[in-house]
């Protein structure tokens, strides 16, 4: 299987929320597997908040990263408590230059084999739910894209974590979900047509404006399309911004 496919299946399998046997511990599981096999992370796991606000172990590649995450909760201390806390990733590359920052988490981690740290925030909106615990053997700095596609990884799981439900989708409920998306889409290119008419644009250009107005605001293009067609909103404000250069 080479890179590309691997990927593919990866984010495939981590939005898949649809099958029979898929839980929230599944998607969680699937994540730390996916780190490690996709990137150099040695291992990883998943701690999550609970109603208190308290983060607990969720899922780990092994029992030494489970370890590393009980430490974490019961000393109040380490990469995923602070990415958790300040709602930033935190990248430890060489765990002996923070024995001061957190002792406690040090002596764990490093009697389990691993001398680099790094944590990411796992975020809903603009609230964080958890952190991804990633552990590295040898003093480890991770690259940009490594980052990025961690990163990646981690919000298709928590998307999929927080859509998925307990219920099977009914053929009621199917059909219901693809008439809304096609309402949807009549909405936009209703709203597609007002701009394209208004400024002489072909329908995919106008619907690039549509777009990126509604991202710089940061709304639904279909609730913009929506406010355009209700005349809430002209076509004239939403193309200002692109000529302006805004």
């Amino acid at each position: 299987m080479t890179s590309d496919q691997q990927l593919a299946e990866a984010f495939v399998d981590l939005s898949d929320t649809l099958a029979d046997d898929v839980e929230p511990l599944t998607l969680l599981d699937r994540l730390v597997r996916h780190c490690v096999a996709l990137t150099r992370v040695d291992a990883a796991g998943v701690m999550l908040a609970n109603a208190r606000n308290q983060l607990r172990p969720a899922a780990a590649t092994d029992d030494r990263v489970a370890l590393t995450e009980l430490m974490q909760t019961q000393a109040g201390q380490g990469p995923c408590v602070d990415a958790f806390t300040f709602g930033a990733p935190v990248h430890a590359d060489r765990l002996s230059d923070h024995e001061e920052r957190w002792p406690a988490f040090l002596r764990v981690a490093r009697s389990s084999g691993y001398e680099s740290a790094h944590a990411l925030p796992l975020r809903a909106r603009e609230h964080t739910v958890g952190a991804l615990n990633l552990l590295c053997r040898v003093p480890t700095t991770l690259t940009a894209d490594e980052i990025r596609l961690l990163r990646a990884l981690a919000d298709v799981a928590t998307s999929a974590l927080l859509t998925w439900v307990r219920e099977p989708l009914g053929v009621a409920d199917i059909v219901t979900r693809t008439q809304a998306a096609l309402s949807s889409k009549a909405v936009v290119d209703t709203a597609c047509g007002m701009l394209a008419a208004t400024a002489s644009l072909a329908p995919h250009a106008a619907e690039l404006h549509l777009r990126a107005y509604a991202a710089r605001r940061r709304l639904r293009a279909t609730d913009v399309a929506a406010r355009l067609v209700r005349r809430e909103i002209l076509p004239g404000d939403v193309l200002a911004e692109a000529l302006d250069g805004k």
